[in-house]
């Protein structure tokens, strides 16, 4: 987390964005579970969510639209109609995250890192309460994910795929280092792997302070303001 990054937000969050182009609204088909990888950071073998705290309990995952015969006979496009799905989740979660704040302190400018930390941390302690049974899959369902797959592995072909290979391998946080669990701190200090144009322009866009972060072969949706994990998917990277 970058102190700039927080003194020029102000913690607030803005509306989501973008076309309905590869890099937005397309989609694909169900991706089997992921198999383990080795050498890779370490992660549950399956979905962990953070203990449940008392507080209002928001709905942050709608259900996620069937493109049914009738709908494609009409020209529904099914890549669209998921990735409609997902900026739809995004903005469920980003709803639950602005209801969740409204009453917490607001972070007046400062130079104070220990006051930037505490607002930080009280933001994600009021998220957390208003989304205690999130887990693993809310945002990222199984068809979200194979669509980034689809749309991500033909970006790490030929010598740009390699090149973006080996800036993700740079960058990467030791194994081990980073929780994949959902509403779990992303840790301070760790180290974010820088994400090559390429494969940022075929994701879809996301609104702030929301962000995709890469560790290793992983993908992770994270609330740059809270460093909350907000949903995480296993094997994206191929």
């Amino acid at each position: 987390m970058k102190v700039s990054h927080l003194l020029t937000v102000a913690l607030l969050a803005a509306a989501c964005g973008g076309d309905p182009d590869r890099s937005t609204y397309e989609a694909g088909e169900p991706a089997a579970a992921p198999a383990a990888t080795s050498g890779e950071t370490t992660e549950p073998q399956s979905p962990a969510r953070e203990p449940a705290e008392k507080g209002p309990q928001i709905s942050s995952a709608p259900p996620s639209p069937l493109v049914t015969p009738e709908a494609r006979a009409k020209g529904v496009n099914p890549h669209a109609a998921i990735l409609a799905d997902f900026k739809q989740r995004v903005d469920a979660y980003m709803k639950v995250r602005k209801e969740a704040i409204k009453d917490a302190p607001r972070l007046k400018e400062t130079t104070d890192v220990s006051k930037i930390k505490a607002a930080q941390d009280g933001m994600a302690h009021s998220i957390r309460m208003a989304r205690p049974d999130a887990k693993q899959g809310d945002i990222f369902t199984p068809e979200i994910v194979a669509q980034f797959r689809r749309l991500l592995n033909p970006e790490l072909k030929g010598d740009d795929g390699r090149d973006a290979k080996a800036i993700l391998k740079d960058d990467a946080p030791p194994p081990g280092t980073i929780p994949f669990k959902v509403n779990a701190k992303y840790p301070d200090g760790a180290s974010v792997a820088t994400i090559p144009a390429n494969l940022l322009l075929s994701l879809p866009t996301l609104p702030e302070p929301m962000q995709f972060k890469i560790v290793g072969k992983h993908l992770i949706l994270l609330d740059e303001d809270a460093d909350l994990i907000v949903d995480y998917a296993l094997n994206v990277i191929s």
